[in-house]
């Protein structure tokens, strides 16, 4: 009887953490805005911070994109455990990364929209361990993310232009680069174990606390967080959307001058037109949503980043445009499963 109860109340003190938010983000947010909020306080006695859009509103966005990213991503798993194709295995592994998001990252996102506050409700050594893992599983998803849209669009890559060395992708191969990923983003994100910690964000309150990133005493806060924020948005996200974009820009240029067209039947042009036409849709909707996922996100970032002195204090219109760029980022999750689907 007591038991459901509390594992409610610990899966609730465990997203009720001041952790980075991106969605799947997981390049947080919140560490962006520390590092533009301490640079305005040094330049000018106001910041205005960020306005959060409406409860509801907002609830309702990350209640949907919770039910599909778990009914999607689980029916692509389920679709590779039960048809066993070698070509699913990278689709599988970004549904598994992407689960992570639905999992530890957007319950919090919930919760706080619920109890209207950051704090972290563990404490001592328990919360501080919590604390750490929690926001380093939520964050590597991304990066498994990215990583394995990127190794998908070179496997396209190479049954378009390099069909042999295609053929040379075995299963085995394949889940070679599935273990790199992960190994790749729980590198990037390793020094989440030093940095993030609980920390008394209430002068007025010493039990309220935050899971915060804090990089002293070993380094200088500000400027290595800085410096950490871009080698991140960098690595997991601009490099990936570069590469992608070029392999499917190449892709389609291949797929439109079909050189074999003249020595096909008239069934085998009408198949092979209809093949191209479908993977012309998937590449054009994989770079698409990327890019209405995360394109604001990272100009708004890169603003707060670089420049924050330009960026509008108590805009309303800037405050909109950043409330929308965190509620599209935070649904890049369940967006991969409906374009696979």
């Amino acid at each position: 009887m007591y038991r459901p109860v509390s594992l409610c109340v610990v899966f609730l003190q465990l997203f009720s953490s001041d952790q980075i938010f991106a969605a799947g983000a997981n390049i947080s947010l919140e560490t962006l805005d520390e590092v533009g909020k301490s640079t305005n306080e040094t330049s000018s006695p106001e910041y205005c911070a960020a306005t959060e859009g409406p409860s509801q509103l907002t609830t309702t966005i990350h209640v949907l994109t919770l039910l599909v990213s778990l009914v999607g991503n689980i029916l692509l798993i389920t679709a590779f455990v039960r048809m066993r194709e070698p070509i699913l295995v990278l689709v599988a592994n970004m549904a598994a990364s992407d689960l992570l998001v639905a999992v530890f990252l957007i319950p919090r996102l919930i919760t706080r929209e619920i109890i209207g506050s950051n704090a972290f409700l563990v404490h001592g050594n328990g919360g501080t361990f919590l604390c750490k893992m929690c926001t380093f599983f939520s964050d590597i998803s991304l990066s498994v993310s990215t990583q394995s849209l990127v190794l998908i669009s070179v496997e396209r890559f190479l049954t378009i232009w390099c069909p042999i060395l295609y053929k040379k992708l075995t299963v085995k191969r394949r889940r070679f680069l599935v273990v790199s990923t992960w190994i790749m983003a729980m590198a990037l994100h390793s020094p989440y174990f030093y940095t993030f910690r609980l920390v008394a964000a209430n002068p007025k309150n010493p039990d309220y606390q935050e899971c915060q990133p804090r990089w002293d005493p070993a380094f200088d806060h500000q400027s290595a967080q800085l410096r950490y924020v871009i080698f991140l948005y960098v690595t997991v996200l601009l490099i990936p959307l570069l590469v992608i974009s070029v392999l499917y820009t190449a892709i389609i240029t291949t797929v439109r001058r079909d050189k074999m067209a003249s020595y096909r039947s008239t069934k085998g042009a009408k198949r092979c037109k209809e093949r191209n036409r479908n993977l012309q849709r998937m590449a054009i909707a994989t770079v698409t949503a990327f890019l209405i996922c995360w394109a604001l996100f990272i100009v708004i970032s890169f603003l707060k980043l670089f420049s924050p002195n330009t960026v509008p204090k108590c805009n309303n219109s800037f405050k909109v445009l950043d409330y929308v760029s965190r509620v599209l980022a935070s649904s890049y999750c369940a967006v991969n499963p409906c374009i696979c689907f």
